[in-house]
């Protein structure tokens, strides 16, 4: 395994530390929030907007911090810890900013407020659901369209929106202000994350969209390190962060519940001692292989272009982690019984989150099948 040696944080890093912990401490405060509105408390989202996140992945020309991405990754998970809802948005909002990277640099800097302060960053994020429709209008575009699954949609400045296009599906960039909101997120999971449809009818500078896959035009190991891959692996670190509290909620309940016909305590049960070390070790596992790839991947990056393999490996990790934990979170709370069932217990809510989470189209059955073709007939470099 290749490991790559980062500099401890120090001055402003300890601010963005700090400012990170503030974002946890506010989700954790309000997780229940999120259940009851459908949508992050408003302390939960003024916390994220000033933070670093929006600005994590952002070029520095446009104000941004260009991280290295498992500090991204990392970053959302320990979000995701406090509030997997509060963790999603982050894992939309943070990687996002690379999406500016794949304009021409004036013009991505003309779609960033002046200022570098942080409530000055765009919070972008959008829709991977190649919905819309687009026709030429002089030197513009016009999109129409209906969107579904925008996380974040009330709170976003800059939205991405997916269409289809004669090279293939191309995000174009739409100011939040053109977007009509359906207030239609009341899902099982990630309730908080106000994952709303949009709809726009809006015309658009022909120059205002970019394809995921192509080249960054600006350079530096950040772009070109794979966006499809950094996205999904903060979707699946959502999912890890949320699995690892359901093996905490479980061993926690473990030392009351009581289950009925049983001697003692659910935690004194060889059945569920099993249960619970067989699913501790195989998130552990599904983690590391997610860690080890991102890691090789950055490694990679830093050096030169990210090869098609490594990407492959990125991304069929980041759905192995999301599908595990899914599995984890499902299993847990099966093996705790009826004592599972109250809501007190966070089990079954760890359950909804991460079902959902495993559901995003990039670590879900399509991200596998990207990442086997490469694998097996080295046909799906381009899309990866």
């Amino acid at each position: 395994m290749t490991t790559v040696a980062h500099t401890p944080p120090s001055g402003p890093q300890h601010t963005a530390a700090e400012t990170i912990a503030g974002v946890c401490e506010a989700a954790r405060t309000h997780r229940a929030y999120g259940e009851e509105h459908s949508t992050l408390h408003p302390q939960v989202w003024q916390a994220l907007r000033s933070s670093p996140l929006p600005r994590a992945a952002l070029p520095k020309q446009c104000g941004g911090l260009e991280w290295d991405a498992p500090r991204i990754v990392e970053a959302v998970r320990a979000v995701a810890a406090a509030d997997p809802s509060a963790g999603w948005a982050a894992a939309i909002h943070a990687p996002a900013g690379a999406f500016l990277a794949r304009l021409d640099p004036p013009l991505a800097k003309e779609l960033c407020p002046p200022g570098q302060t942080a409530l000055a960053a765009p919070v972008i994020g959008g829709s991977s659901v190649p919905a819309g429709t687009t026709a030429p209008a002089g030197n513009r575009v016009r999109l129409q369209g209906s969107w579904p699954l925008v996380t974040s949609a009330p709170q976003l400045t800059l939205v991405a929106l997916a269409a289809r296009a004669e090279e293939g599906t191309r995000w174009w960039l739409v100011p939040g202000t053109e977007l009509r909101l359906e207030d239609d997120w009341d899902a099982v999971g990630l309730r908080g994350s106000a994952s709303h449809s949009v709809s726009c009818d809006t015309l658009v500078p022909a120059d205002h969209s970019v394809c995921l896959t192509d080249p960054a035009r600006i350079d530096g190991a950040l772009y070109r390190f794979p966006l499809y891959g950094l996205m999904a692996a903060c979707i699946a670190a959502v999912a890890e962060a949320t699995a690892e509290r359901a093996l905490q909620e479980f061993a926690a309940l473990a030392q009351t519940a009581r289950p009925r016909h049983a001697t003692g305590i659910l935690a004194h049960l060889p059945a569920a001692q099993e249960h619970y070390a067989a699913a501790s070790a195989r998130l552990s596992a599904a983690a590391c292989l997610m860690r080890e790839a991102v890691g090789q991947a950055w490694h990679d990056a830093v050096r030169g272009p990210v090869e098609n393999g490594a990407r492959a490996r990125l991304r069929a990790a980041g759905a192995h982690l999301a599908a595990t934990s899914a599995e984890v979170c499902q299993s847990v709370f099966e093996a705790a019984g009826a004592a599972g069932l109250y809501r007190s217990s966070l089990l079954e809510g760890c359950w909804r989150d991460a079902a959902v989470a495993s559901r995003h189209a990039l670590v879900a059955a399509h991200g596998r099948r990207l990442a086997g073709a490469q694998m097996l007939t080295g046909s799906a470099g381009g899309q990866l």
